[in-house]
């Protein structure tokens, strides 16, 4: 009799061991390596907001199954070496399935290496320069949610020489590889269309300038129609203003790096005027009005930030994730391998719409739309046809 007890008690236990094995076993982690602070947390917290809220959404349905995902909040801060180890971090803990990263071009090119290195699989969000993507490297875990800047420039180019016609445009870069890529591609393109004379000059600004009256001045002794600016918020805010200031009264043309509520909102009335090439859509335009339920369930969630002009892309990036490592677990263990096969061969169903990735971790669909600031807001006057060939005009 106090061997069956005995005998019952180390079951009893055994079971209870197998059981928190278990448990522990289907928890998972997804990393986040975004600018949570610094000159661009607009960006960056917006992204991690409508990520965790695809993961929250879906730990909360039971789709997973056992399984429930957590989300590790890294802070680059914008900060190259900061990026890279919070890379390493990631690469080296076994819970973790994947990531999410970098915004900054510069940080996903100072990243990729590392996380193939551990055979993590990786979405960019932002990151726009193409030297972070495949097929300009051979690192086979990293995927994009958006197009890099060689077809974003293309389609920024065409709306500059053959749809608004431009005649004499002025370049200016923030001598990042984000903003001198940018403004290299939109030459090629621009004068591919309509020659060499399109382009009056080219200067480069150093990040975190602000005083940018005495280049402003020169340029309005050559007389552009319009200046294309390949940077980022701050700088591209205050180039505005004082553009305004000084009476140049020509359209400053930016992209992902400067397309933001915020950069309306710390600009004010000298933002009007300002276009944009983005490769996002109006909440109400993405297919089978999933934007708008996104917008809901955002405003629902009662987050500090707004999701802000990254938000939708990044919420799609949780949808792939969770559909990715659901399918894993039905065929079999739950490794970052079987996570990276599934992200090479599934269609996803997402925000952004219903698309594979390619065999460059592209996306199959591409959104890049032209935006100018109106009355204090962004208006679409552009937006790619379905197979990404021309731009469509928007009705108003």
């Amino acid at each position: 009799m106090r061997h069956s007890k005995s005998f019952a008690f180390v079951a009893a236990a055994a079971l209870s061991l197998c059981v928190t094995t278990q448990a522990r076993s289907a928890e998972y982690s997804l990393a986040v390596n975004l600018p949570l602070t610094g000159p661009w947390a607009n960006y960056g917290q917006g992204m991690y907001n409508s990520f965790k809220l695809a993961i929250d959404q879906a730990n909360a349905s039971g789709k997973l199954g056992k399984i429930k995902l957590e989300v590790i909040a890294g802070d680059n801060a914008g900060n190259t070496a900061q990026a890279v180890n919070l890379t390493t971090q990631a690469g080296s803990d076994p819970s973790v399935l994947g990531a999410f990263c970098c915004w900054a071009s510069e940080i996903g090119i100072a990243t990729h290496g590392i996380y193939q290195r551990y055979g993590l699989p990786v979405i960019l969000g932002g990151s726009n320069d193409h030297r972070s993507s495949r097929p300009f490297h051979q690192d086979a875990v990293v995927f994009r949610n958006s197009p890099y800047d060689l077809i974003n420039m293309k389609f920024a180019a065409i709306y500059a020489a053959d749809v608004a016609k431009f005649k004499r445009i002025y370049l200016i870069d923030d001598n990042s590889a984000f903003g001198r890529t940018q403004v290299d591609e939109f030459r090629k393109f621009a004068e591919e269309k309509t020659g060499s004379g399109i382009i009056l000059g080219r200067e480069s600004i150093a990040q975190g300038e602000k005083d940018f009256t005495p280049l402003l001045t020169r340029l309005e002794g050559l007389d552009p129609d319009m200046i294309y600016f390949g940077g980022r918020i701050i700088e591209a805010s205050l180039m505005r203003q004082q553009m305004v200031r000084l009476g140049l009264n020509v359209p400053l043309m930016t992209s992902g790096g400067t397309f933001s509520d915020t950069y309306i909102k710390i600009t004010g009335d000298a933002a009007n005027g300002t276009l944009a090439s983005f490769w996002g859509l109006p909440m109400a335009d993405y297919p089978h009005g999933r934007g708008l339920v996104f917008e809901q369930a955002y405003a629902a969630a009662k987050f500090n930030n707004p999701y802000e002009a990254f938000g939708p892309m990044a919420y799609a990036t949780g949808e792939v994730y969770v559909q990715a490592i659901e399918a894993a677990a039905k065929a079999g263990p739950v490794t970052r391998a079987a996570v990276l096969e599934e992200l090479n061969t599934r269609e996803f169903n997402t925000l952004i719409g219903d698309f594979h990735f390619d065999k460059n971790g592209m996306p199959s669909v591409i959104h890049i739309a032209i935006y100018v600031v109106r009355d204090g807001k962004w208006q679409i006057l552009y937006q790619t046809d379905p197979d990404a060939t021309k731009l469509v005009k928007v009705a108003q």
